[in-house]
């Protein structure tokens, strides 16, 4: 991991472990971009925000002095703190205990979903359930519901499940139901497991396995009653910070992907990107480059783009990462500052036919994060015609010379953007990129002097929520009587 300082006056690039690439041409160094002397400017801010997140390390505990555990989390397999010796056991027999089921529906929203999609798509991909079980290596169909209210889905998925059910001769479908929720009470992870139950326990073998609060979360008290397994979402650790928890693994697990290598990627960035030293912590100098954009060159809204249809759900869960954890009305000391910049998920090459032209040519609000993959897990050489030229170009190539040439269409309208490449399509890839934006957001959040760790926002809408449906319920009640 280094800076390339020949090219650092005009941008410049990093890599973490050879695994990771970071190139911030477009995002420091131009006449239009943050500069060198930004940097400068704001170097006493840019060391406190390092110290700040290295007590955070050290303690566990986040601004305001509740537990922030997030930097423990590559090491959940080896460490007591996040998970007891028995849970750890009981998830590592998961792999093989998965192949018993013929589906897993994975129930949650937020934190408890967004992550597991990532995975699903990434090394499951859209055709799993077509594959017969030989093919999936023994593993489930892979499905999932309680990530929004909508009736029509809900039966449209029970309706899917009771045709896999009919095609199963001389037995019943065995279906494990995945709930994930903290609190045991979010609306629509409830609502789905109550809906399909009602619609799919005459046809199918319902079974149950749950993610929750050790001792607030309400499924616990039944998990006890009906003996089914149920693992800890650990404290400390937010929903959009999950993925590498239990609410990740489990899930992982399920599906066959390989633990392992997701955390140990993770670990790597961890401890790449643990110095102060902001030329040689990636995660700490693309974090300051980002919030100097917002905070001196307008920049409220960032858009993430990764290249590949396999990357489209990545977008989703970084917006949250985003969201949530920037977007605060107040700072640390209750002052009201509005941070935060609205995260818009897009995907290349598609979106460059939909929302490019406004990326370059709309407002000057934003950046762009690109994201990309190296080395393919698969590529095909097709026959390409451009003007007068015809010859066999990898899509590989077409993809990559898109990105480039949305990166440098962007540049010469004086638009920023930033592109981070992964090496390769794999679990250990995956979870180093995924980490080093839990860190790129944890030390923005301290130079914003916001808690980027708490989410007021939401549990305010849920309260309201909640009390409209009580009116609801009682006002029907009112009628009856």
């Amino acid at each position: 991991m280094k800076w390339e300082y020949n090219q650092f006056e005009y941008g410049g690039s990093m890599n973490i472990g050879n695994e990771l690439f970071i190139d911030i041409k477009h995002l420091l160094g131009n006449r239009w971009s943050v500069k060198r002397e930004d940097l400068d400017t704001y170097s006493r801010q840019i060391r406190r925000a390092a110290g700040d997140i290295s007590k955070l390390r050290q303690s566990g505990k986040g601004p305001d002095g509740s537990q922030v555990l997030f930097s423990h989390l590559p090491y959940l397999l080896k460490e007591d703190l996040l998970i007891s010796k028995e849970e750890r056991e009981t998830l590592l027999r998961l792999r093989e205990e998965a192949k018993s089921y013929d589906a897993v529906i994975s129930i949650g929203i937020g934190g408890s979903y967004l992550g597991n999609q990532v995975l699903f798509d990434l090394f499951c991909g859209p055709y799993w359930n077509q594959l017969t079980k030989e093919e999936r290596k023994g593993y489930p169909q892979i499905y999932f519901s309680g990530q929004n209210v909508d009736p029509v889905s809900l039966t449209e998925l029970a309706s899917c499940i009771k045709r896999e059910a009919g095609r199963i001769a001389k037995r019943r479908m065995k279906v494990l139901f995945l709930v994930i929720s903290k609190s045991g009470t979010t609306i629509e992870p409830v609502t789905a497991v109550r809906g399909l139950k009602k619609l799919l326990d005459s046809v199918c073998d319902i079974h149950l396995m749950a993610i929750t609060d050790k001792e607030k979360g309400r499924i616990r008290p039944l998990s006890e009653k009906e003996h089914f397994p149920c693992f800890t979402v650990p404290d400390g650790i937010g929903g959009r910070f999950s993925v590498f928890s239990q609410v990740g693994l489990v899930f992982a697990s399920l599906a066959g992907i390989p633990i392992e290598e997701f955390l140990q990627g993770a670990q790597m960035v961890e401890e790449a990107c643990r110095t102060e030293d902001i030329s040689e912590n990636p995660a700490l100098m693309l974090a300051a480059l980002k919030f100097i954009a917002m905070k001196e060159y307008g920049i409220t809204a960032e858009v993430v783009m990764p290249y590949g249809d396999k990357l489209r759900s990545f977008g989703w869960w970084y917006a949250q990462l985003l969201g949530e954890s920037l977007g605060k009305k107040y700072d640390l000391q209750e002052n009201i500052v509005y941070n935060g910049r609205t995260p818009v998920a897009a995907v290349g090459t598609t979106d460059m036919h939909s929302l490019t032209q406004e990326h370059q040519q709309g407002k000057k609000n934003k950046l762009v994060q690109f994201i990309s993959v190296e080395h393919l897990p698969a590529d095909l050489t097709v026959l390409c015609d451009e003007k007068g030229a015809s010859g066999p170009v990898p899509m590989s190539r077409m993809l990559a010379a898109a990105r480039r040439a949305n990166e440098e269409a962007l540049a010469s309208e004086e638009r920023m953007s930033c592109h981070i490449a992964m090496k390769e399509l794999t679990p250990y890839h995956v979870g180093a990129l995924m980490y080093f934006f839990f860190l790129t957001i944890a030390y923005e959040g301290a130079l914003a002097n916001v808690n980027a760790f708490d989410q007021p926002g939401v549990e305010d809408y849920k309260k309201i929520l909640h009390e409209d449906l009580r009116e609801y319920i009682l006002g029907d009640l009112r009628k009856e009587n």
